[in-house]
């Protein structure tokens, strides 16, 4: 029963992950450059700006908690794709060993809380420069954004 219940989780969570670069590939070779990504962050960031109001010196942390924030991710979501890469790969063998497919998914869903983590820390970062008045115009557009039918995230991927 036990041995059931994990091949049925690691078919679960395999599927994800598939999803997931099935995803990522799509967008890859959809044509969404980086640069693009970047253009849609900025965007991003001057509507909340304008929305929330900031002080120079607010808009001055703000940024910097942004790059720190983006690099952080950045750097998660290349060590998913790697892992992401491993499991097609051993997906692909002809005899997949599922201990090592259960080993990469866990590590993958290790990432996928770590970078959790790290968006409710950014979050928290920003709140606390941020006047009440502001704290809660700028949780409704997060929650606005993290709800909206577009897909979740898109203030955080600054879509």
């Amino acid at each position: 029963m036990k041995k059931k219940f994990i091949i049925y989780a690691l078919i679960i969570l395999t599927v994800i992950n598939l999803a997931a670069l099935g995803t990522f590939l799509f967008h890859r070779f959809k044509g969404c450059s980086r640069s693009q990504a970047d253009h849609r962050q900025a965007e991003g960031f001057e509507q909340v700006k304008q929305e929330l109001s900031l002080a120079a010196e607010q808009i001055t942390k703000f940024r910097e908690f942004r790059k720190s924030f983006h690099a952080e991710l950045d750097s998660l979501s290349v060590k998913q794709n790697d892992l992401r890469r491993q499991l097609v790969q051993e997906l692909a063998a002809t005899a997949p060993d599922r201990e090592r497919l259960s080993e990469i998914n866990e590590r993958i869903n290790r990432l996928q809380i770590e970078a959790q983590e790290r968006v409710i820390e950014h979050l928290l970062e920003v709140k606390a420069i941020l006047d009440p008045g502001q704290q809660e115009k700028f949780l409704s557009i997060i929650l606005q954004r993290l709800t909206s039918s577009t897909g979740p995230g898109k203030y955080l991927r600054g879509e």
